[in-house]
């Protein structure tokens, strides 16, 4: 499976703003991506009291599950006021969010520009970047289940079976279509998040 970063680069007064570019090994231009005020059906997610701890696929990762809705499609990843504290020798560009449905590895790491440790931020997309016109590849959907996963970990773990980074602040919100007969349901019964550890 290949893996695809979102990266954040620091800007001026200590805020930090979408990437030209989204990392695949090398780099791939995206200064032509549509960056948009959230609209339509989108999710917020409070970040504010997650940990990062080892590396992806650990038991003691936090993962966070958002019911969007039976094989709804990701169309667009925003973040705002993302704040991140790496713990000892661990760097800020370190804390990812890995997108557990995305067949291509999609990975969010906000602090990506702050190679070093302490508190970075806060970072921000500058509102909502369309997946599509970034890359046609990176619109995603979710399963029959509804469940939009995340996995929080470190891209270097530095201390196995410890935390590496409190994520202090910030929102993620994630714009997404749903399916025709999901809409009804989401009415109904709205929508749902649970937080547990792997």
């Amino acid at each position: 499976m290949k893996t695809v970063i979102i990266a954040a680069v620091a800007g001026f007064a200590g805020l930090a703003t979408a990437n030209p570019f989204f990392h695949n090994g090398g780099a791939a231009d995206i200064s032509n991506a549509t960056i948009s005020a959230p609209r339509g059906n989108t999710v917020s997610i409070d970040l504010a009291g997650i940990q990062s701890w080892d590396a992806a696929g650990s038991a003691l990762n936090e993962l966070l599950s958002v019911n969007i809705g039976a094989n709804a499609t990701v169309t667009g990843l925003g973040w705002d006021n993302v704040v991140i504290e790496s713990l000892g020798g661990s760097w800020i560009s370190e804390a990812r969010i890995n997108f557990l449905n995305s067949g291509i590895g999609l990975n969010l790491a906000p602090g990506s520009a702050d190679a070093f440790p302490g508190t970075g931020g806060p970072y921000s997309s500058g509102g909502i970047i369309d997946l599509a016109s970034t890359d046609p590849t990176f619109p995603f959907q979710v399963g029959a289940d509804g469940n939009l996963n995340l996995e929080f970990f470190e891209s270097f773990d530095d201390v196995a079976g410890a935390a590496d980074a409190n994520w202090l602040s910030g929102t993620l919100t994630v714009q997404y279509v749903p399916t025709p007969g999901a809409l009804a349901v989401l009415g109904l019964g709205g929508l749902v998040a649970t937080r547990r550890r792997r």
